[in-house]
């Protein structure tokens, strides 16, 4: 099979991006989650921490756990904690930039010695004070240890609260506390001949995460060993101002769109003190004032028709919403709903937000539910998916079997045996094309390129059809298992692989190759651009 000459492949790891981002060397991982030395725009140093965004879509709440864990991370102000500089979801992966901490971990330290009584109650307090901060804020670090502490500018810091939000740990409160007994054992075990050490590391190791109510309680304990236990006015502070995340990039209409969502950190907002009411009037005022004439009854109100708000209003509400395919238009003097929601949650999600924006609006909805695992394939290509659906002529793929019939919120129904027929439109560009079909069952099988049909291109405007016996090509016919199924397709400049993928592979795999593909695109490539429909398939 011959294949047009291709320049995305992939390159080495200190070029890979992340939207503003340049990746560098890989320091760190947890799982699936991966920690990144990277550059911002301004080439500055940051630690990124990154996992595949379909790991988050596996479930109807790791996806919304992630932005509520992400945007109160944010939250976090105490010097001893790495600020959060940035998070949200792009090209398929969701991360969250911290500022960079260098210096030596703890585990490092001690490594080479314990340290000091001094230096040892400096750290804990530090780390402590921190860990009472993130608790507060309802944050847990959930892997507490020496390698997560590091010493910065001759202090302590406590990183890892970015990994926070994008793993899923079920780490509590009590698990921290316990994280922090076992640090207050290793950094104080040498000085217990100190009778107030003796005493706290009796206690610690006899209740272990029980030994302390909370972080504040096990801080005042550390400060307490050094005689001047902490006035109450040395709690720790709150925040004197807020780090507002901007999820503006993420949009859903068609799909979890867009590109990069970043986190601005403006000044801290001053409050403008009221005007000053006018002053009073003399207690001795003109006797001709005294007799006023009597004010006019008011004007009967007229009721007013509540405003209704433009249809492109309530279609930005929804594309804020993850794992929902829809769409809204204007059907005999209301607003109708329509499409594939990925999960329960995803459908209530989109009922709800359709309630708050419409305003004035009666309106209806035609939605099916799809299986969430098909939140992962399109949020793989978010920024594509909305790229395309900005242009005049976008990339287009319609089911041309005669055979389907339509059914409500999906369009068009397939039964087995039916033929799947493909009618691809190129938008005014040329492109190269990527067609792949993701079953029920977490496969994935790829139309184009396939072992037959190695012809991607695609000039401006033209269009081609795929999967009709009579051209004697590739086909393909509907079988089990059935359900909602999704066919996405991607345009490119080039291919998007070196070499074609298997016809048919695990959906999981297919998924990582993807994001990664369109990572190395070059800079200076046109976007991608991306269209997604579901399929109904039955017996």
């Amino acid at each position: 099979m011959q294949r047009g000459k291709g320049t995305a492949t992939v390159t080495a790891e200190s070029e890979r991006r992340l939207g503003r981002f340049r990746l560098r060397e890989l320091i760190g991982r947890d799982g699936e989650a991966r920690l990144h030395r990277a550059l911002d725009a301004n080439g500055q140093a940051v630690a990124l921490w990154t996992i595949p965004l379909a790991r988050l879509c596996a479930d109807a709440t790791s996806l919304e756990r992630f932005r509520r864990t992400a945007a109160a991370t944010a939250q976090l102000s105490h010097p001893a904690i790495p600020a959060v500089l940035a998070s949200g979801e792009h090209a398929g992966t969701a991360f969250v930039a911290t500022a960079l901490v260098e210096g030596p971990t703890l585990a490092d330290r001690l490594a080479n010695g314990a340290l000091s009584f001094d230096d040892g109650v400096a750290t804990l307090d530090r780390v402590m004070g921190a860990l009472d901060a993130a608790h507060r804020a309802g944050i847990v670090h959930g892997a507490l240890g020496a390698e997560a502490i590091r010493h910065s500018g001759g202090a302590a810091m406590v990183t890892g609260f970015g990994r926070t939000a994008l793993t899923a740990a079920q780490a509590s409160h009590s698990d921290d506390l316990a994280a922090a007994g076992r640090l207050i054992v290793r950094l104080l075990a040498g000085h217990d001949d100190r009778p107030a050490v003796a005493s706290l590391l009796e206690r610690v190791r006899e209740r272990g995460g029980d030994a302390f109510p909370d972080a504040e309680s096990l801080r005042r304990a550390v400060a307490a060993l050094t005689g001047t236990p902490l006035p109450a006015s040395a709690a720790t502070p709150r925040r004197a101002r807020r780090w507002p995340l901007w999820f503006g990039g993420l949009t859903l209409a068609g799909g979890l769109a867009a590109g990069a969502v970043l986190m601005n950190r403006p000044g801290p907002t001053l409050t403008t003190p009221l005007s000053s009411p006018p002053a009073t009037a003399p207690a001795t005022a003109p006797a001709a004032a005294a007799s006023s004439p009597p004010e006019p009854a008011p004007a009967p109100e007229v009721p007013v028709a509540p405003r209704r708000p433009p249809v492109a209003a309530v279609a930005q509400a929804l594309r804020a919403i993850p794992c929902a395919l829809v769409t809204v238009e204007e059907a005999g003097g209301r607003l109708l709903v329509s499409g594939t929601a990925m999960g329960a949650q995803a459908e209530t999600a989109v009922r709800e937000a359709v309630e708050a924006a419409a305003g004035g609006w009666d309106h209806g909805f035609d939605l099916a539910t799809a299986d969430a695992q098909f939140c992962g394939p399109l949020a793989s290509v978010a920024a594509a998916l909305d790229a395309n659906r900005g242009l005049a002529e976008p990339l287009t793929t319609g089911l041309a079997t005669a055979e389907a019939a339509t059914v409500e919120g999906n369009g068009l129904q397939l039964s087995s045996g039916d033929p799947l027929i493909l009618e691809i439109g190129a938008p005014a560009r040329p492109v190269r094309i990527q067609a792949d079909y993701f079953t029920i069952d977490g496969t994935v099988i790829h139309l184009l390129p396939n072992p037959s049909d190695g012809g991607t291109a695609l000039a401006a405007g033209a269009s081609r059809r795929l999967g009709d016996r009579a051209d004697g090509g590739r086909h393909w016919t509907i079988g089990p298992p059935y359900g909602i199924e999704l066919l996405l397709t991607i345009a490119t400049a080039e291919p998007l692989f070196p070499t074609p993928r298997p016809e048919q592979e695990a959906a999981a795999d297919y998924l990582a190759a993807l994001v990664e593909a369109l990572a190395t695109l070059p800079d200076d490539a046109p976007a991608p651009l991306a269209a997604a429909r579901f399929i109904t398939t039955g017996p």
